[in-house]
């Protein structure tokens, strides 16, 4: 029999080592580290109130634990409290006992208990969590672009390096964007707190004098152990509030030319290659027939919907394209069961309400991952249709439900957790 519970000061100690045993690739075994691992671990657990560490014990040994996160996010436009996790790690000896399932279901119930409807992870393995109900969020594209690749404007006149004097105008600028873009998260304070307190991290912004309208969170890395002048930038944080800001960053970008040799973009923006001249990474490869590499991606943030009837309330402001039409949405859940079954959304010109039985024009049916996947707007229903993983009961229904879900305002998330 399991218990999970929040760890105290001491048990964090052997979370540690878990963790330290489970991530090798980030984690440094020396004691100096581990030590200061520790400090850092008991100082967010007992000050940040949008972290807590919990453990799962058997037989009171600590086998396993996660970072519980607490997050704001923005979904349609309306601020609705989201639940997060990270860090899950399970004692070496205790692999394949299911440690960590029992983790992610204890996660799931207690944001449930909170009235959280959403809950977010990045998946350690991307097949492994979407069998649990997590679908998959936007890809991360890396561009890797010559500096001189960026436009150059006519100056840089309303950029200056911002430091941690300048934290509440940075907050203001990127809570102002996150307020518009679905998706982002409202910046927790230890979030804000580390883009400054980090040596490595260099800022510059945007300034027209009242307030920050976009800034550029930076920091240099070396491509060359025996050559000190072959450096990238890599970008952190690409915030802009208007495309004067965004050129007058680029125009930085531009000059740059001279010290660095690739500007490494990591960004949800798939259409960036309408942005630079020339939007080629340096790999030189080439896809049949011709068509030259412009980025790599990847599948990371994965959502899911943990209560399918709250998640409806939390949009009741929303507008759904202006559609009327009842659907009756058949979900699949494995995990929560009390999920696992029909829901009516009577969708009145766009105004959605769940009704719990009566008549409907078309059912669908699918798994709560892809459910939750389309209801963030990553993926369209025609496509899930076409791809077999979503059942229509009268085709005829196919554009009027897939313009229900429909959304140009893809999500995007840049916090990392």
């Amino acid at each position: 029999m399991s218990e999970i519970r929040k760890l105290s000061e001491k048990e964090l100690r052997d979370y540690i080592e878990i963790v330290t045993n489970s991530y090798p690739g980030i984690m440094k075994t020396s004691t100096e580290v581990k030590e200061e691992t520790l400090k850092r671990f008991i100082e967010r657990q007992t000050d940040d109130d949008t972290l807590d560490y919990y453990g799962l014990f058997r037989n009171n040994k600590l086998i396993g634990g996660m970072r519980l996160h607490y997050h704001k996010m923005n979904l349609f436009s309306k601020i609705i409290p989201v639940g997060g996790v990270g860090l899950v790690a399970v004692d070496l000896l205790h692999k394949k006992e299911k440690v960590a399932k029992e983790l992610i279901e204890c996660f799931m119930k207690i944001f449930l208990e909170k009235g959280v409807n959403l809950v977010l992870l990045y998946p350690f393995r991307p097949d492994f969590y979407k069998k649990m109900g997590f679908g998959y969020g936007p890809k991360m594209h890396q561009y890797r672009i010559r500096p001189e690749s960026f436009p150059k404007g006519h100056g840089k006149s309303h950029l200056r390096f911002l430091s941690s004097e300048d934290k509440e105008k940075v907050n203001e600028c990127y809570t102002g964007i996150a307020k518009r873009t679905n998706g982002l998260f409202l910046k927790t304070t230890a979030e804000l707190d580390g883009m400054f307190s980090n040596l490595e991290n260099r800022m510059i912004g945007f300034d027209d004098g009242k307030e920050i309208k976009g800034y550029l969170l930076f920091s240099f890395e070396k491509r060359s152990q025996t050559n000190f002048i072959f450096n990238d930038l890599v970008i952190k944080e690409f915030i802009y509030d208007s495309p004067e800001a965004l050129l007058e960053m680029s125009t930085f970008l531009h000059s740059q030319a001279d010290q660095v040799d690739r500007i490494v973009w990591n960004t949800q923006e798939e259409n960036v290659h309408f942005l630079i001249d020339d939007p080629r990474n340096g790999s030189d490869n080439l896809l049949p027939s011709v068509y030259h590499e412009s980025n790599i991606s990847g599948v990371g943030l994965m959502y899911r919907i943990i209560d399918p009837k709250g998640i409806i309330e939390d949009l009741k402001a929303y507008n759904f394209n202006h559609i009327t039409a009842k659907v009756k949405v058949n979900i699949t859940d494995t995990m929560l069961t009390q999920n696992d079954g029909e829901l009516i959304l009577h969708s009145t010109e766009g105004r959605v309400q769940v009704l719990e039985n009566g008549e409907y024009d078309v059912e669908i049916s699918l798994d709560v991952s892809d459910f939750s996947s389309l209801l963030m707007g990553v993926v369209s229903f025609k496509e899930l249709y076409l791809f077999g993983k979503a059942k229509l009961s009268n085709p005829n229904y196919l554009n009027t439900v897939n313009s229900l879900f429909f959304t140009t305002d893809k999500p995007r998330c840049i916090s990392v957790f």
